[in-house]
Formats: structure tokens, sequence, C-alpha cells
């Protein structure tokens, strides 16, 4: 897919160029294929990350003092200068910010959209760009985003990482609503709304009775990675392998109950399996560890940089996907399976309630368990294990090759942008 003439789009995106961040990360992996495809981005988002130097990359901070205060946690990460410069403006913030969420209990970030919006709005006097598109986690981009579209004329594409409603929804109800009203608005106002999974979409369709002309799902896919080719071989033992952090409602209790009954059904087993961790994780998984039963089988690496744990995914025998136990699962995919994907090795994804999750990993000849069945996942890991033993795991020959690559994602963004410009 090749364009001519270069286009501009302004990007609003609370984060980005912030290492380690997921939302961060979605935006950044895309603009080099938005220029490659004709597209000059212009990006607005929060003072949380650093300026990028290749584009147009404006930075602004939020007015309230949720906001302050978070923007000021992020600036005084930065270096030991800014932390010791910036520690008398974080404490005088302090007692505003604890009065803010006695009277509203919202997200840190919702205060930015003001900023972002006038921002924008002067971006829009001076670069002309075509298209408003909005992603990240916050909803203050979508509102900063649905401002500027109407005040600049310009089509709107709203992109929703995560549901913005959900039943077990973790803040106050005063922001559940907010969120309501937001979400409702974004599907009424916006030319083109993308979701990242299936669930979501239906999700926000169904919970809102709107029906969007332009209610898309593209999946956000990864990077290729850089990697030299392996000649892969059987080793020693089966390595299962989880990479990514580890926490709260996503812990690895099932899968370590699971191999303790597979081991006592049969013993041989925990001579040939290993579970290799990469990545961090809190006390109670790391409680889960010690108290298991066979010590020898796991292994774990901490947290390893990037290529490093790429390289670590590509050697091992099975990639292991554990979703959170709570209900935002039901309407989400984790970006880690793009990952995963792109290695070509067989992954194990222990799904919490997620048929289009599942259907996707079976789909391309992969397996599934639910992440709270110790009996679905034991049954799993002894079907691998003895995969393993006989013919391999390597993949079958007929099945798809999944792409789920960023440029892949990028382009059926660009050619929804064409869409929308085509109708006028």
């Amino acid at each position: 897919m090749e364009r001519g003439n270069s286009k501009r789009w302004i990007i609003l995106s609370y984060f980005a160029n912030i290492d380690g961040k997921a939302s961060s990360q979605h935006i950044d992996d895309r603009l080099d294929h938005l220029k490659d495809l004709g597209i000059e981005p212009v990006l607005v988002s929060s003072i949380c990350g650093r300026r990028r130097p290749d584009i147009p990359h404006f930075t602004v901070p939020s007015v309230a003092p949720s906001g302050v205060r978070f923007e000021l946690r992020y600036l005084r990460r930065r270096n030991r200068f800014l932390k010791a410069a910036l520690l008398p403006v974080y404490i005088a913030v302090l007692p505003l910010y604890f009065l803010e969420k006695i009277i509203i209990n919202v997200d840190s970030q919702w205060s930015w959209f003001p900023s972002g919006f006038l921002k924008g709005l002067r971006i829009c006097r001076k670069f002309r760009p075509e298209v408003v598109y909005s992603t990240g986690g916050p909803v203050s981009a979508h509102t900063a985003a649905a401002l500027l579209s109407h005040f600049a004329g310009l089509p709107w594409i709203a992109e929703i990482q995560d549901p913005l409603v959900y039943e077990a929804f973790p803040r106050s109800r005063i922001a559940l609503k907010i969120n309501a009203i937001i979400e409702r608005m974004i599907l009424k106002r916006a030319s083109a709304v993308v979701f990242l999974a299936e669930g979501a979409r239906e999700k926000a369709l169904s919970g809102t009775g709107i029906k969007h002309q332009r209610a898309r799902v593209i999946y956000p896919g990864a990077a290729a990675p850089n990697l030299p080719p392996i000649c892969r071989s059987k080793g020693e033992f089966c390595r299962f392998a989880h990479f990514g952090s580890l926490g709260g409602p996503r812990n690895v209790g099932t899968f370590l109950d699971a191999l303790d009954r597979v081991f006592k059904s049969d013993p041989e087993l925990a001579k040939i399996i290993r579970l290799d961790l990469y990545g961090t994780m809190d006390g109670v998984s790391r409680k889960q560890i010690e108290q298991f039963k066979y010590p020898e089988v796991i292994t774990d690496f901490g947290k390893v940089p990037r290529q490093e744990a790429l390289m670590a995914m590509q050697k091992s025998d099975v990639l292991l996907l554990i979703q959170q136990l709570d209900d935002l699962s039901f309407y989400t995919i984790p970006s880690k399976l793009y990952e995963y994907f792109q290695v070509s090795r067989p992954v194990l994804g222990m799904v919490y309630r997620n048929k289009g999750l599942r259907e996707l990993l079976l789909k391309y000849g992969h397996f599934a368990a639910e992440s709270d069945s110790v009996e679905e996942t034991a049954a799993k890991i002894s079907e691998i294990a003895k995969k393993w033993q006989t013919s391999g795991l390597e993949p079958e020959a007929g099945l798809p090759v999944p792409l789920f690559t960023v440029r892949e994602a990028v382009e059926n963004l660009v050619a929804l942008s064409d869409e929308i410009l085509r109708s006028g």
C-alpha cells in the first residue's frame, strides 16, 4: 500500500514516548509506519513522556491537582536533579490533590483535555491537518479530540484501547457515569470508532444501543522482531515460558496448581517440564512460587531487555499467556499475544471467559484453557508435554500463519481514513 502526496493527521494520545508503557508503545510503534504511508503525524501528548525529535510533537500538562501530581511523578523519575527540584511543588500540590479526590474521585488524567484541545486548535491553524485521531488509555484524549473535531471541522477517528464501561468497574460511580457519557459521545460524534477486539466492540454497541456505521475492529499487532534465524532442536526439557508482569488478578496460581496435579498423576513429567519466568512479579505471585512443591521446575529470570526477551521467546517450547481474573478480560486481547505470534512458537493461552481470544488461539493451532480452571489447564499441560515427547511442537502444516503486525494495523487505519474522506 503506497501513497503519494504527504497528508497530515493530528494525533491526541495522553501517553507517548514512554518506555515500558503499553498505551504509549501502541502509538509510538505506529508513527514511522504512518510516515511511510504518506501521513505526516503531528502529535499532542502529556508531559509524562519526552518530546520526539523526528516529528512535530507538542506536550501539554493537565490542569487539575490530580493530573499535576501524576505528571510530576513521571518528571521526577527522569533524573535526580528533577526529583529534588520538583519535590517542593509535589508537596505543595498534595493538599489540593486530596481535596479534589474528596469532591470528584475520577482518574488522574481527566483534566488533560482542556490543554490538549486548546493546543490542538492552535496546531490545526498552523499545520492544517485533514484528520483527528485519538488513542491511548485515558479518556481525556477522546474528549479533547471531540472538541477539536467540532471546532476545527475535521473528521475524527477514535481508537478505544480498553472498554470504557464494564461490569466490575474499579473506580467510583461518578467515574463510571462520566465514562458512560464519553462512550456515548464517541459513538455518536466520531467519524469512525476503532476497537482492539470484537468483544469490546460488541460490548460498547450493545451497552449504548447505538449502531455506528464505522465501528471497526483493528487488531493492533506487534512489530516484527529483528532476530537472527535459529536452528531449533529438541532440548532436555519442555520449557513453558511466561513474559511480562505478574500481579494482582494475573498470577501463576492456577498454572502451578495444574502442574502439581500433572506431576502427581505422572511423576515422570516433573523431570521434563520446566517453567521460565521473565518479568516482574508482586508478593502474591512470589509467595505462590515459593510454596510450590517442585522448586527445581521454576527459573525466575526477572526483568530482561526487550531484545533478550524476544530471543528467549524464540527459544522456548511453549509461550504462556495468562489473562487476569477480572471482568475486563472478557472484552480484551492481551497485547503480548501479538508478540508471541511474531516468534512463531506454540502458545498456551489461559483465557478468562473470552470466546474471541479462545477462537483466535485455536484458529492458528495453539492451545487454550480457562485461566481459573486447574483441571482444564492440567489437561492441556499433559497434552502439550506428550506431544513434545512424541511428535514435537513445531507448527502443523496447512495452518494459517497469523501476521498481526503494526504495519498491517496502520494500513487498515489509513484505509479507514480514506473511506471517511471519500464519503465527505
